[in-house]
C-alpha cells in the first residue's frame, strides 16, 4: 500500500481482519498525508471566511451499532461497526474547505505551509476540539506549522502552566511579555540546574544596560598568553527579544540552554531581588513571579511577533543575529 494514512482505510484497520495487521504507527516520524477526503454535508452551517482552521466532531451521531472482536485473547472487547470521523476546516484557495479524517489522528494532525496535512510522532498538548453538543462560537485557532518554526508537543501551548479547557486564564511569566514557546524554558527550570530564575525573568522587564556579558580576547605575546574579558553591559529589553526568538526557532533552539546560563550568570550579582515581592500566582514551589492573564489573541501573531522580535539592524534574518550573538559571549571547548 503506497499510502496507508489514508482516512477511509485507515477506518478499515479497527473492521477489517485482513488489514488490520497493516496498520501503521503513528508515533515513529512526520507524515504527510496524500489522500483527503472531501465533507459535502457538514453539520455546523454558517459563513467560516473569517476564522481560522478548526477540528470539529459530531458527538450526537455515528455512535452506530458495535461488534465484537475476532481477537481470541480480547474477545469481551468491542468497537464502533462504522468508527466515527472527525471534520477538519482549513483555508484554500476556494475557500474553506471541510475534510473528514478519523478521530485517531485529531491530537497529532496539523497543516503545513503548503497546504498538506501531516501527522506528528508527537500528540500536541493543546487541541480544542468542536463538539455538536456544546459548540456555540468558533475560537480562532491556528492548525498551521510553520517549517521555520520549533515544533514539539507544546507547539500551540501559550504560557508557561498546565492546560486547562475549562479555564480562560493562562500562567505567564510576569513581565517577559512572551506567551509562547515558555514550555521550554519551564523544562529547563525544572531541572535545578539554574540559580537566580526568578530575577532571570524579572530582569526582561528592565530597559536599564545594567545586564553583564563578557568578551573573551586572547593576545598571544612572545612569552605569554594574555585573556581578557571585557564586560558588555545590555538592556533586558533587548535580551528578551533574543530568547523570544530562540524558544521559537527550529534552528535557534539549540542555543537555549547556553543562552539561560548566560542569562542565570549576568543576574548572579544583580539587585533584582524584588521578585519576590511580586503576587505569584503559580510556580512558587521554584520561587517564579508567574501571573495569571486572561489572552484574547491570535496564535500566529504571537508566534511571529516572537520570532521576528530580533530584527533591529542589517542582518537579513533574525537566526543571523543570534548566531553572531551566541558566538560572542559563548566559548565552547571541545
Amino acid at each position: 500500500m503506497k499510502q496507508p494514512h489514508n482516512p477511509v482505510l485507515w477506518n478499515l484497520y479497527s473492521t477489517c481482519t485482513y488489514l488490520r495487521v497493516y496498520k501503521p504507527p503513528l508515533d515513529v516520524a512526520d507524515k504527510k498525508i496524500n489522500n483527503y477526503v472531501k465533507v459535502k454535508d457538514f453539520w455546523m452551517k454558517g459563513g467560516f471566511e473569517t476564522i481560522r482552521d478548526f477540528i470539529a466532531v459530531d458527538d450526537q451521531t455515528d455512535e452506530g451499532e458495535t461488534v465484537k472482536s475476532d481477537n481470541p485473547n480480547t474477545p469481551d472487547l468491542t468497537r464502533p461497526k462504522h468508527p466515527r470521523m472527525g471534520v477538519i476546516a482549513v483555508d484554500s484557495e476556494a475557500g474553506k474547505e471541510f475534510y473528514s479524517i478519523p478521530v485517531e489522528w485529531i491530537p497529532r494532525v496539523a497543516v503545513c505551509e503548503d497546504g498538506l496535512f501531516v501527522l506528528k510522532p508527537f500528540e500536541f498538548c493543546c487541541r480544542e476540539i468542536l463538539a455538536r453538543s456544546k459548540t456555540q462560537l468558533v475560537r480562532c485557532q491556528s492548525l498551521t506549522v510553520s517549517d521555520k518554526y520549533y515544533v514539539d508537543k507544546h507547539y500551540f501551548h501559550v504560557g508557561c502552566g498546565d492546560c486547562n479547557e475549562d479555564n480562560s486564564q493562562i500562567e505567564v511569566f510576569a513581565a517577559t511579555h512572551l506567551y509562547v514557546g515558555l514550555k521550554s524554558i519551564m523544562r529547563y527550570f525544572n531541572t535545578g540546574l539554574y540559580v537566580n530564575m526568578g530575577e532571570m525573568l524579572m530582569v526582561l522587564d528592565c530597559n536599564d544596560e545594567n545586564l553583564k556579558f563578557y568578551h573573551k580576547e586572547v593576545r598571544y605575546e612572545e612569552s605569554s598568553i594574555i585573556v581578557i574579558y571585557t564586560p558588555v553591559e545590555k538592556k533586558g529589553t533587548y535580551i528578551r527579544k533574543y530568547l523570544a526568538h530562540i524558544v521559537v526557532c527550529k534552528k535557534c533552539i539549540r542555543y537555549l540552554q547556553d543562552f539561560l546560563t548566560l542569562l542565570d550568570q549576568s543576574v548572579e550579582n544583580h539587585p533584582f531581588s524584588a521578585y519576590d515581592e511580586v503576587d505569584c500566582d503559580g510556580y512558587n514551589h521554584l520561587g517564579l513571579p508567574v501571573l495569571r492573564y486572561i489572552l484574547d489573541a491570535d496564535f500566529d501573531s504571537l508566534a511571529a511577533k516572537a520570532y521576528y522580535g530580533v530584527i533591529d539592524g542589517d542582518l537579513d534574518t533574525p537566526c543571523m543575529y543570534v548566531d553572531a550573538f551566541m558566538h560572542t559571549y559563548v566559548v565552547k571547548h571541545v
